[in-house]
């Protein structure tokens, strides 16, 4: 032991008493030291200071950088995918058959689709096997340590894939566990990134929080969290991708349904509560919470006309946009994604840039935790008219990595690091930085000493009757009731027809005819977009991003008008914010605005059964004029909206 460790535990250990953390090991022996036990990680027979508990994070981080080879170093710089498959099974390495397709592929050198005749298919046969990339490979030939899994399973089976990969991890070399992330899972349904059956608790919104945020209840979105950081752990995962801090002022913006608000302070408020929820209220996280990855670097709500290149400050109104981060900072966020996005500070992604990374969020905001690159960024390019396009990926990584940022998301080629190092264009010091600092994910969140699951317990976790009574209040809750002439709420047993709502669930209802006009209520449930606009966000002429209620469905309104019968219309923002017309306060009798909730949900407030009590967190402009007038920076600039920010009526 050194003289530096010594008076580590000295200092830490005078008179204390420590409380034993449950290890779980399958794969090195316990080292009994007194009355305690470690785990023997480096398999050397003796306790070594990142093996001990006792010490303080940094110092164990020292220790193990200090053991670690380049190659091992390089591997925690990056952050690829591994989906669990629904069948549970690990992929530990490919076969004769896919190996073929691979070397096929390599040699193709084939980029696009598969063309009518085939061409590009051993690509595709790539794309195909890395979302189901192997262990052998990403374990233990790479070293990744960090995984995204965005794969869906049923609870036991994903916690035994979880423990199995752990194993492969513990018998490594060092015994690192993996720290495994995913995207936002907690919707009515899946989300964007998330595909398959749904097994955990279903709150508003598919992905995102904007549903849960008009509800206007801290305690919710605390609770929130800590449901998400309770099911996410019993399957063995750790790390959300998110919450999504964009602060959404242009409402063009194809994400903005992932965000909070419009609002700095409302976003603000409700980031916190999560946290609480997420990495427990003093920000130590511990073995039963998750990490918060925020996102997105450095806040990404302000794209000049709504597009996913460039961030504008017309109004000079960029620190609106710090504020959530500055208060994620403060309660202990330990990791940031940066945007696919440039800034015009230096004309660069903000990856690239060692101003935006470096400059404004380590040393202006005090971040103390890891940056990682959004997925795909390395590829796109640092955006720099004169660089674009002339940069090789092996050029990219050296920019991003010098500008500060310590991850790259999605990449798998760490011979690149090495290779960088050894060319002398990064430094072997930076890499210990982003090692170190990534590093504190995998230590505060008690994967050392025990990484793994139980999967009987699982299946009894994910949508628990607690969990999901808690959530489908908080998709009660969301509904915001736009506008009422006193047609709402609607007496059960009524003729009812619906367009948008499942024909067996209004039936629970009401008696559900087949045309508008045998009715006494008309009730339709529509997204804000045209059935193949996808997120939102959709180019019109020249280009424009336009996001304008469709004509069509519009039109289709005032064709159900004509039965003569009341309509009550749920509108459904996709992807961007929405413009509605004014008429929607004078051509339908009710409107809603719901966020991806249960028919059930709807239907509940439609009938009465729920007071409505939701209101909105952005401001919903009247026209696309308005929407071009207002300035990309600026809250609640939209001239004369159909609704203001906040509103919300109730019965």
């Amino acid at each position: 032991m050194t003289l530096g460790i010594a008076l580590a535990l000295l200092a830490t250990g005078c008179g204390q008493k420590y409380e034993q953390p449950e290890l779980g090991a399958r794969k090195v022996e316990i080292l009994t030291e007194g009355k305690y036990q470690f785990k023997d990680l480096n398999k050397n027979g003796k306790l070594d200071p990142y093996e001990d508990w006792r010490l303080p994070m940094e110092t164990r981080i020292a220790d193990l950088v200090g053991q670690m080879t380049l190659e091992e170093k390089a591997g925690l710089m990056f952050h690829p995918n591994i989906a669990v498959p629904e069948s549970g099974e690990i992929k530990y390495d490919f076969t004769d058959e896919e190996k073929a397709l691979l070397a096929q592929a390599a040699d193709e050198q084939y980029a696009g689709p598969v063309g009518p005749g085939g061409q590009g298919a051993g690509n595709m046969a790539v794309g195909q096997m890395r979302r189901t990339a192997t262990a052998k490979a990403y374990i233990e030939e790479k070293n990744f340590r960090n995984i995204l899994n965005n794969g869906t399973c049923a609870p036991e089976k994903f916690a035994k894939w979880s423990n199995g990969m752990q194993e492969i991890a513990e018998a490594s070399r060092l015994g690192i566990p993996i720290m495994f992330s995913t995207d936002p899972r907690h919707g009515s349904g899946t989300g964007a990134h998330v595909r398959g059956t749904q097994y955990f608790s279903q709150f508003p919104s598919n992905e995102g929080q904007v549903g849960i945020t008009s509800a206007r209840d801290a305690a919710l979105v605390e609770d929130f969290g800590a449901v998400v950081a309770e099911e996410y752990r019993a399957v063995g995962l750790h790390m959300i991708l998110g919450p999504q801090i964009d602060v959404m002022t242009e409402p063009r913006w194809g994400r903005n349904m992932g965000c909070f608000s419009e609002s700095a302070e409302l976003t603000t408020e409700m980031l916190e509560a999560f946290m609480d929820g997420a990495q427990g209220k003093d920000g130590q996280v511990g073995p039963h919470k998750i990490l918060v990855h925020l996102k997105h670097w450095p806040g990404s709500g302000p794209h000049a006309g709504g597009t996913g290149s460039w961030l504008v400050y017309p109004g000079g109104n960029q620190d609106y946009h710090y504020m959530p981060w500055k208060a994620g900072i403060a309660k202990n966020a330990l990791a940031a994604m940066g945007y696919y996005s440039g800034t015009y500070v230096d004309t660069l992604n903000v990856n690239y840039s060692y101003i935006m990374s470096t400059e404004v969020l380590y040393n202006q905001l005090g971040f103390k935790g890891a940056i990682c690159t959004d997925w795909g960024v390395a590829s796109r390019g640092p955006l720099n008219p004169r660089l674009q396009g002339t940069t090789s990926l092996k050029d990219n990584y050296a920019m991003i990595y010098n500008a500060g940022v310590d991850q790259i998301g999605s990449e798998t080629h760490p011979e690149y690091i090495v290779e960088l190092v050894k060319e002398g264009r990064l430094s072997e010091e930076r890499v210990n930085q982003a090692a170190s600092r990534i590093l504190q994910w995998h230590f505060i969140l008690g994967l050392f000493e025990n990484p793994y699951v139980d999967p009987s317990k699982a299946a009894g976790i994910l949508q628990s009757e607690k969990n999901q009574t808690r959530a489908y209040e908080a998709q009660l809750k969301s509904n915001i009731l736009l506008t009422n002439d006193g047609t709402l709420p609607a007496k059960e047993g009524i003729k009812l027809y619906v367009e948008g709502v499942k024909p067996e669930e209004a039936g629970k209802y009401a008696t559900v005819v087949d045309k508008p006009e045998a009715a006494d209520l008309i009730l339709v449930r529509t997204t804000t977009v045209a059935d193949n606009r996808g997120r939102g966000g959709f180019g019109g002429p020249q280009g424009e991003v336009n996001i304008d209620f469709p004509a069509e469905k519009w039109a289709h309104l005032q064709d159900l008008r004509k039965a003569g019968k009341p309509l009550v219309v749920a509108f459904n923002p996709t992807g961007s914010s929405c413009v509605l017309p004014p008429a929607v306060k004078t051509d339908l009798n009710a409107s809603l605005m719901i966020f991806d909730v249960f028919d059930s949900a709807l239907l509940d407030v439609v009938f009465g059964k729920f007071n409505p009590s939701g209101k909105l967190s952005f401001e919903v402009p009247s026209s696309m004029d308005a929407v071009r007038a207002q300035k990309e920076d600026i809250p609640f600039d939209s001239k004369d909206p159909t609704f203001a920010f906040g509103h919300g009526l109730s019965y």
